[in-house]
C-alpha cells in the first residue's frame, strides 16, 4: 500500500537532497537482489526507481559503496519510485564522495 503523497515528506525532512542521475545500487530485500537508481540522496534517505516491488514498512540493504552497506526502511512507494529512511543517518563526506561520483552537477545562480 502506498503512502498518500511522497511530497508530503518535503515539509518534515531534516538534511538536504543532492540530486543523483540515476546510478544504479544494488538492493537486498528478503533474502533477493534487485537495484534502485537513485534520483536524491541526503543523510537520512533517499528515493528513486526500483526494478523490484518494494512493500512501504519493509526494510532493505543498500550498497552505497565497496564495504558500505546501509539498511533503510520503505517509506512511501508510487509505481516504480520509492522512499527509503536510512536507519542510520549518512556520514556528510560519504553523501559528498556518492554525489560527486554518481549526482547531477548543480550550479546555483547569483542574485546579481
Amino acid at each position: 500500500m502506498a503512502d498518500a503523497s511522497p511530497e508530503s515528506w518535503d515539509a518534515i525532512r531534516v538534511y538536504p537532497r543532492m540530486p543523483f542521475d540515476g546510478h544504479p545500487f544494488e538492493v537486498r530485500v528478503k533474502g533477493r537482489c534487485c537495484s534502485i537508481r537513485l534520483r536524491d540522496l541526503s543523510c537520512g534517505g533517499a528515493s528513486g526507481l526500483c526494478d523490484e516491488p518494494l512493500d512501504v514498512g519493509a526494510y532493505v540493504r543498500i550498497c552505497l559503496a565497496a564495504q558500505h552497506i546501509v539498511e533503510a526502511e520503505v517509506r512511501w512507494v508510487h509505481l516504480t519510485k520509492v522512499g527509503l529512511k536510512f536507519t542510520h543517518t549518512l556520514a556528510p563526506g560519504l553523501v559528498r564522495r556518492l554525489q560527486q561520483a554518481h549526482g547531477t552537477f548543480v550550479t546555483t545562480r547569483s542574485g546579481a
